[in-house]
């Protein structure tokens, strides 16, 4: 029985000299984590006599295995019992940085390994405790759109879509966007409309949390409801998506005034000879951009005869453009507007006075 006995406390013996020094470190499992708080540690010290210690910590990417950070901290001592450490009590700390985005205040989205050793400061280097925590870093707040509003009415068939970064900005090295618009059908809702329509406008690896919908595409229609959403992505370790939002094209107040009227088309392209009556010129044109532009009044000549300055405002724009006084009947006019793209829009027109 004696002998028993001895054989078991040889045993466990090895454990109690083992466990006399113990190290916990003290991280939040997932959500964000600074730098700094990669030295909350717990550690407890049974030994009677003081010791003099540093800790060496290595951070390893948990999906890989490479070690993307690692450091050692300068000198602690260690009394009996328990000591609650902070990044003020292990300074100074000397960082090697793999992963060059490590060296800012927030750790990088990712998963992570950190291990730490307590290592006694003499010739021996004895590790005298260690444990190792995961780390699930996520960013505190997905994408989210910002316009069009949800359930707005908009005026122009090419809009600006704006959304908010995912939160903190900070955390991501390769933050990229892809934007999809789609139709909405009778009876379905926004969520099924981005899942199961094609899209009509798609755009992948937007740089800025903006995109304007390009005129190269077809214009939005009147009268239809559009769903759309943005997909957040920092290479290929992080996607979120915002919620689905919708928006309706609707027509100006000067639109469906001026629906019955006659209005002249100013075109890229002049096709044929408009016949105007009256003093007043009407044309209509559209734009993608608000600006300040001129009509310019050509004689065949190729003679300034007029030119008037108006406010264009994006969309369908609708002007009535007074042509009395050096206008004479049944002569050709050119009136023609530049853009801000540096684009014409021209008509050819004769009159006749009233």
């Amino acid at each position: 029985m004696i002998k028993k006995i001895f054989f078991l406390a040889l045993c466990v013996t090895p454990f109690f000299t083992k466990a006399q020094v113990t190290i916990n470190a003290q991280l939040p499992p997932a959500g964000l984590v600074q730098k700094d708080q990669l030295w909350n540690l717990v550690i407890t010290n049974n030994k009677a006599d003081v010791l003099d210690v540093s800790i060496k910590m290595n951070m390893q990417d948990a999906v890989t295995g490479q070690i993307v950070l690692s450091a050692s901290t300068g000198n602690i001592l260690l009394g009996k019992g328990v000591k609650i450490i902070q990044s003020k009590d292990v300074q100074p700390v000397l960082y090697n940085y793999n992963v060059q985005e490590l060296s800012r205040t927030n750790i990088p989205m990712g998963n992570y390994v950190a291990c730490y050793r307590l290592v006694k400061n003499d010739e021996t280097l004895d590790a005298l405790g260690e444990d190792c925590v995961s780390i699930n870093i996520d960013p505190l707040s997905p994408p989210l759109l910002n316009t069009p509003a949800d359930k707005s009415e908009i005026q122009t068939p090419y809009p600006q879509f704006s959304w908010m970064p995912p939160a903190p900005f900070d955390m991501f090295n390769n933050l990229s966007y892809d934007l999809l618009v789609t139709v909405l059908l009778p009876g379905q809702n926004a969520s099924e409309a981005i899942q199961y329509n094609t899209p009509i406008y798609s755009r992948t690896n937007i740089n800025q949390p903006y995109e304007t919908y390009a005129s190269s595409f077809a214009k939005l229609e009147t009268g239809k409801t559009y769903a759309w959403q943005v997909v957040a992505k920092n290479g290929l370790s992080y996607a979120a998506k915002t919620e689905v939002w919708t928006f309706m094209v609707k027509p100006t107040e000067q639109q469906k005034l001026n629906e019955s009227d006659t209005y002249f088309l100013l075109d890229d392209n002049v096709v044929g000879v408009y016949k105007n009556i009256g003093n007043v010129l009407h044309v209509r044109f559209y734009s993608s951009n608000n600006y300040s532009g001129t009509f310019i009044f050509l004689d065949k000549e190729a003679n300034v005869i007029k030119k008037i300055t108006k406010q264009v405002v994006a969309g369908d724009n609708y002007f009535d453009l007074d042509i009395s006084g050096n206008f004479e009947q049944n002569n050709l006019y050119k009136c023609s507007i530049t853009d801000i793209e540096n684009k014409t829009h021209t008509l050819i027109f004769s009159t006749n006075k009233k």
